[in-house]
C-alpha cells in the first residue's frame, strides 16, 4: 500500500514556516530545511540557560573580605566547619551571649550589646554561620540543630564555659536547643520572639533543582538582584513604627550583601529539610520570654504558648513594639532583660 500523499498542513509549525520562506524566496532553496533551523534553535535555547548564567555577572554589591567590614572588638574563630565571627564587649560580671534571628547578625544587638557590658556583663554576640560575617557556602548544614552544635564548639574554642543564652527569632531556637542538649553551660535563657515552633520551610525549594550548576547560578543572578532591592523593606515590616529603622541600621545589615557566598547560604536554607520543636518543657534553666504586642512575624501568642509549656517562665510583652523590639524599644528591652539577669544570673 503506498504512504499517503503528504499533508503539510499537518507539518510542525516552524517546519511551515521554513517551507514557506523559501518557497517565496527561490533562490535560497538550498539553504538548510527546517530540520537544521529547529536544531540551531535548540542549541541556542540549550546555551541561553545552560551557559548564559556564567556569562552574565552575579551583579549585586561589591564583595569584599569579611575581615575589612569588621567591627572594633570583633574577632573570627576557625572551627572543624568554618570561620565565625563574633563582638566581645568585656565585663568582668556573668557572661551573656547574644544570638541572632534568620537574616540577623552581630548587628541585631547593636544597641543591646554595649548596654549590657555597660551594666557589667561580659557580653558576646555571634554571628551564625551563613550570617552576618561568617562563613557561608553551599554545602554547609544550616539546620538549627547544626547550628546549635556549632555554637558550642564556638564556646569550646573561645573558652566560654556557661552564659546566659539570649535568642530572637531564630537565634530562640538555637539557644533552646543548646540549653537542652548541654544545661550545664546555660545559667539562664532569654528568648526573644522566638520561632521556637521547628524549622518549617514554607517556600522551599527542591534540592534537586538547585543540585543542578546552572539552575543554582541562575538563582544566584536572581537573589542577587532581588535582596538588596527589598531589604529596606523587610526590615520596616518587622516594626510598628518605621522610625526605628534608621539609615544607619539599614547600612549596617546590609553589610552582609558584600560577603561572598551570601547568596548560596540563603539557597542551601530554602532547600534544608523541616526539624522537628524541641521539647522546650524539658527546659531547667530559668527563662525570660520577650516579645512585641505588635509581632507579626512570631506573633506574640507563640509567647504565651511558651508561657504555658516551660517550666517557671516569665513573659514580659512590650506593648507597641515588633519583631525587632530590640531596635524600637532598646530602653525598654534593655531593662526587662537587665531585670531578669540581676535576678537570674548566679
Amino acid at each position: 500500500m503506498p504512504d499517503p500523499a503528504p499533508n503539510p498542513d499537518t507539518y510542525p509549525g516552524l517546519r511551515r514556516t521554513v517551507d514557506r520562506w523559501r518557497a517565496r524566496n527561490p533562490r535560497l532553496r538550498h539553504m538548510p530545511g527546517w530540520k537544521v533551523w529547529l536544531a540551531v534553535i535548540l542549541l541556542l535555547v540549550v546555551f541561553a540557560i545552560a551557559v548564559l548564567p556564567y556569562i552574565i555577572p552575579l551583579g549585586g554589591e561589591g564583595i569584599v573580605p569579611p575581615e575589612t567590614l569588621a567591627d572594633p572588638g570583633g574577632f573570627f574563630t576557625t572551627l572543624d566547619d568554618g570561620t565565625l565571627y563574633a563582638v566581645h564587649a568585656p565585663g568582668d560580671g556573668p557572661a551573656v551571649l547574644l544570638l541572632h534571628g534568620f537574616g540577623g547578625s552581630t548587628v541585631s544587638w547593636r544597641e543591646t550589646a554595649p548596654a549590657l557590658a555597660e551594666a557589667g556583663y561580659d557580653v558576646y554576640a555571634l554571628d551564625m554561620r551563613g550570617f552576618g560575617l561568617s562563613d557561608k557556602g553551599f554545602e554547609a548544614d544550616y539546620n538549627h540543630a547544626a547550628q546549635a552544635q556549632r555554637v558550642r564548639a564556638w564556646m569550646d574554642a573561645v573558652g566560654l564555659e556557661r552564659a546566659t543564652l539570649v535568642g530572637h527569632s531564630m537565634g530562640g531556637d538555637v539557644a533552646a536547643r543548646i540549653a537542652l542538649s548541654a544545661p550545664d553551660r546555660v545559667s539562664s535563657l532569654v528568648l526573644v520572639s522566638a520561632s521556637v515552633a521547628g524549622q518549617r520551610h514554607q517556600y522551599r525549594v527542591p534540592g534537586v533543582l538547585l543540585d543542578v550548576p546552572f539552575l543554582r547560578r541562575w538563582a544566584q543572578i536572581g537573589l542577587r538582584r532581588a535582596v538588596p532591592m527589598y531589604l529596606d523593606d523587610i526590615l520596616r515590616e518587622s516594626v510598628e513604627d518605621d522610625s526605628a529603622i534608621t539609615p544607619e541600621l539599614i547600612a549596617d545589615y546590609r553589610r552582609v550583601l558584600r560577603t561572598p557566598e551570601w547568596e548560596l547560604a540563603l539557597l542551601s536554607m530554602l532547600r534544608a529539610e523541616d526539624e522537628h520543636e524541641a521539647p522546650v518543657s524539658e527546659l531547667q534553666a530559668p527563662t525570660l520570654l520577650l516579645w512585641g504586642s505588635s509581632d507579626e512575624t512570631v506573633p506574640p501568642e507563640q509567647g504565651e504558648r511558651l508561657e504555658r509549656l516551660i517550666p517557671g517562665a516569665e513573659l514580659v510583652v512590650l506593648e507597641g513594639a515588633g519583631h525587632l523590639l530590640m531596635h524600637e524599644q532598646p530602653e525598654a528591652f534593655q531593662a526587662a532583660l537587665l531585670d531578669f539577669l540581676e535576678r537570674s544570673t548566679p
